[in-house]
């Protein structure tokens, strides 16, 4: 046993434990929620923790002794600064415990942020040259893996092999996002170059630049516009340096005539982006496509401005890391809608520096620029003290502008923030030559280090535990419940044992309990009908109560969960008929409404509440109200049309109604339009059914139901040709209906309208 602690063996240990965090990028699990994120995230937790474990033997046994000149490392200390700042913000934050833990979809937050440091500490205190040359070694083999997965998956036919998300697209590979693709990439070319560099094996050589070219094709089909201009601009930077820095005359020229024509040909492609030059290549093609106006932009836009908005408000610390959503919400500009219709949470600006300015204020900014800043610092300084050649000076340097402009760009995560933090302990390295401590002699037995090197041992082990492992149980909990949706009974249960855990980031495991307890009682009256699926959904309804408002205490500020717990509460009334679930659902929808003023979606819910409470004058005042501030969002006016029509009023519903495809409205279902229809057939009042069924089918030209319904009401008022008309349309919604389509043509076409109709009426009645 005693040789296994000797100081070499120890070191050994966390080196391979390091080594082993190069392999974090192919992590990847179904059985998780969040695939691409909860697993990869408590494996490079792990990695980082068991390293500490054995660090603590090293602090026990041997003496640390700092290096002999000490002092220089500034990368060192903005680390230590930025880890402040962000546990300082933390304390002014909304919520602290979602700044130190986060949730499972990003599992970010405080916590990781220590584990990152950590790695960064371990890099530079256990890497020295050969060290550092293995771990690129296998860095690169795995960017390997990544890239021909994501080749796989762009050319399936090709290569004859189905991979999920094959397809012509733009590829997420092992890591689930594009842009996390893209940078990863981008790193790992770098550091084939920079091995390539100085290798002086021809066979090495051929290796590493084919390495650079398979990871370089590979981002290309990422396909981020942002990385791409990226790397251009380092590009552009490293070839200036070289004019001024570089000893061939040769080169100086062709660089320079680079420089001045490569700008010339990319502003030609941005101008005619339809024309020849611009779909030649790739590049080009990316750079043609860039606007300043599309949808997204102006998504992004209305985060960004939210973002100033935020610091502005909390311009010293900021709100704490993971709670911008808050500053979202808060100054959210419902215009977001008209841009992407879905139900909008933002958790990041997708833009790093104005996520750092939020959720770490001036102070956090301005350590956050003491990164590049140090990395320059480091390589200028070294260059001009021959301890880092220019090969590699135009590396680091094009590498760290690439990542600070793709940062513009996206919001960082762990697959990045990674390679960053290699990018940070490899650079310092470079420069000082020397690891942060080193260790020393056998330390003799004293009874405080013992005391303390216990006390830590026994933390970490639970922190292993309780915020890695029960994580990952409870996140698997939830994916198993997923897969028993059929039964309601199990599902419940499931859904129980994964909140049973009791984790601090458990607001997806809560929100996820929420979107299938909304699914079922979508068919509430099926339902409840079977006493089994009753009794299990009701006590399913108290317990995510419960469960939503221990996440409110957690989380006050968060104006999704208050939503979701008015449309449980809502749901919890119809089930049990206890007017306590109805005030409790006002109380929740309220609070929504008011801390996300412009989110219409928090209207609508407040829309549906009045509704079931039987107060329809106010449902119709709040629809309108939604309308006030945005009166181009196709929806509100569907939540007028269905507040209308919920009053009686079904006039003005019609009115309303008519007003949906004009503003692009697509349906998913013909409830509404179907209700509607039926009651003004009650009131002999056909033609007005006619126009609420074609106006159905305009806002979804592909529902059979609502053509079928049409053709009926048409042959109920003897408009044969329009009932034709309508039934030729059937094919091309539903293919299974061709046949139909054909007999019902064939019988009007004969003279059987009405038989025709009788048949409809008699297969109904069945």
């Amino acid at each position: 046993m005693i040789k296994y602690l000797k100081a070499e063996k120890l070191t050994a240990a966390v080196k391979w434990l390091l080594y082993l965090t190069a392999f974090t990028p192919l992590i990847i699990s179904g059985a998780f929620l969040f695939p691409y994120i909860s697993a990869r995230t408590v494996f490079f937790r792990l990695l980082i923790e068991a390293a500490l474990l054995v660090l603590i033997l090293l602090i026990w046994l041997y003496r640390l002794r700092l290096p002999e000149k000490g002092g220089g490392n500034y990368i060192f200390v903005v680390f230590i600064a930025f880890v402040a700042t962000n546990i300082i913000s933390s304390f002014f934050s909304f919520s602290p415990l979602i700044s130190w833990f986060s949730d499972i979809e990003r599992m970010w937050g405080v916590f990781t942020l220590l584990h990152l440091f950590m790695f960064y500490w371990l890099l530079r205190t256990f890497f020295t040259g050969k060290e550092w040359k293995i771990f690129f070694s296998i860095s690169l083999i795995v960017s390997l893996y990544v890239a021909f997965y994501g080749i796989i998956q762009h050319y399936p036919d090709v290569f004859g092999i189905k991979v999920y998300q094959a397809g012509i697209g733009r590829i997420i590979s092992t890591l689930g996002n594009p842009a996390y693709v893209a940078i990863y990439l981008i790193f790992n070319a770098f550091f084939a170059l920079f091995l390539w560099s100085r290798s002086h094996s021809r066979l090495m050589k051929w290796y590493y630049a084919a390495v650079m070219a398979v990871d370089l094709f590979a981002f290309n089909l990422a396909g981020i516009r942002g990385t791409t201009l990226a790397v251009l601009a380092a590009a552009v930077v490293a070839g200036l340096v070289y004019i001024i820095l570089g000893h061939k005359k040769s080169y100086k020229i062709s660089i320079a005539a680079l420089l001045i024509i490569a700008p010339l040909i990319f502003t030609y492609a941005f101008l005619h982006p339809e024309g020849k030059l611009a779909q030649s290549n790739p590049v080009l093609q990316r750079i043609a496509t860039i606007s300043l106006s599309g949808d997204t932009t102006e998504t992004r836009l209305i985060g960004w401005r939210a973002s100033l908005k935020g610091f502005l408000e909390h311009p010293i610390f900021g709100v704490g890391m993971d709670n911008y959503y808050v500053v979202f919400n808060k100054y959210f500009n419902s215009n977001y809608y008209l841009y992407a219709a879905s139900e909008p949470y933002f958790d990041r600006s997708h833009n790093a520096f104005l996520d750092v300015l939020v959720m770490n204020g001036a102070v956090g900014f301005i350590v956050f620029l003491g990164f590049p800043i140090g990395i320059g610092y480091y390589l200028l300084r070294g260059y001009r003290e021959d301890k880092i050649n220019l090969d590699e000076l135009l590396i680091f340097l094009a590498l760290t502008i690439t990542y600070f402009v793709h940062l513009f760009f996206v919001f960082d995560d762990l697959n990045s923030y990674l390679f960053f933090i290699i990018l940070l302990a490899f650079v310092e390295y470079r420069y000082q030559r020397e690891p942060l401590v080193t260790f020393g002699e056998q330390r003799a037995p004293r009874s405080l280090v013992n005391l303390s090197s216990g006390a830590a041992a026994i933390i970490i082990i639970i922190i292993i535990y309780s915020l890695n492992i029960k994580v990952l149980q409870a996140s698997n909990a939830v994916i198993d419940a997923f897969s028993y949706r059929d039964d309601i009974m199990a599902t419940t249960a499931t859904f129980q044992k994964a909140i049973d855990y009791h984790i601090i980031p458990s607001r997806n495991i809560v929100t996820s309990y929420v979107s299938y307890l909304t699914e079922v009682a979508g068919n509430l009256p099926k339902v409840a009908s079977d006493a089994q699926k009753k009794a299990a959904l009701t006590e399913g309804i108290k317990n995510i109560i419960i469960a939503l408002d221990k996440e409110i205490k957690k989380d006050r500020f968060n104006a999704l969960l208050y939503d979701r717990l008015s449309i449980i509460n809502n749901i919890a009334y119809l089930l049990t008929n206890d007017r306590a679930y109805l005030q409790n659902s006002f109380d929740a929808v309220r609070e929504a409404i008011a801390l996300s003023p412009e989110h219409l979606h928090y209207y609508y819910t407040l829309v549906d509440t009045y509704i079931i409470a039987g107060r329809m004058a106010e449902a119709i005042q709040t629809a309108g109200d939604a309308l006030k501030i945005n009166s181009e969002y196709a929806t509100g006016y569907f939540y007028l049309a269905k507040a209308y029509t919920a009053a009686g009023q079904f006039d003005q519903a019609l009115i309303v109604v008519k007003q949906l495809k004009p503003r692009g409205y697509f349906a998913t279902n013909n409830i509404l339009f179907s209700y509607l229809a039926n009651k003004f057939e009650e009131n002999k009042e056909e033609l007005k059914a006619i126009e609420v069924m074609a106006e159905a089918t305009k806002v979804n030209p592909n529902d059979a139901q609502s053509l079928a319904r049409l053709i009926k009401l048409y042959l109920k008022t003897g408009q044969n040709d329009k009932a034709i008309a309508t039934a030729q349309k059937l094919p091309a919604a539903n293919a299974s209906f061709a046949k139909d389509a054909d007999y019902i043509i064939g019988k009007i076409q004969a003279g059987q309208a009405q038989e025709l109709l009788q048949e409809i009426a008699s297969r109904e009645n069945k």
